[in-house]
């Protein structure tokens, strides 16, 4: 409308005419809110969003450290076990050649003690044949 036509309006015309402007303003308004209220949620959302992003690739940093630990730690058990295998074969090597060296002693002095008792007896009787 132009100038000219509001000024040849009537007073309960124009108060009509601003009545509609204020409900279409009242409704613009909260359509506005719906909108800024709905712009806010999607916002959470992104933002929850977002840290829940960034909480995943946290955890998944904390996994991978995780799993490194672990296999160093493994890696350790592995090392461990080796040395341990190790060192007992050679405990049980050494025990089966002190075994061996006892054995000859026992023997070596079962020997000697049947050698003696045989040269007794063998001096016995050629000290009797004479």
């Amino acid at each position: 409308m132009t100038d000219k036509e509001f000024k040849r309006l009537s007073r309960a015309q124009l108060i009509e005419i601003i009545y509609q402007l204020q409900l279409q303003l009242d409704k613009v308004n909260e359509e506005k809110q719906a909108l800024e209220s709905e712009l806010k949620d999607k916002r959470l959302y992104l933002q929850s969003a977002g840290n829940i992003a960034e909480a995943a690739l946290e955890i998944k940093d904390c996994l991978r450290s995780a799993q490194t630990a672990a296999e160093q730690c493994l890696n350790e058990i592995k090392a461990i076990r080796e040395e341990t295998e190790t060192e007992q074969q050679r405990i049980l090597s050494q025990a089966r050649t002190e075994a061996i060296i006892a054995g000859a002693k026992k023997t070596h002095g079962e020997y000697d003690s049947v050698i003696e008792k045989f040269m007794k007896e063998f001096r016995q009787n050629h000290s009797d044949n004479r």
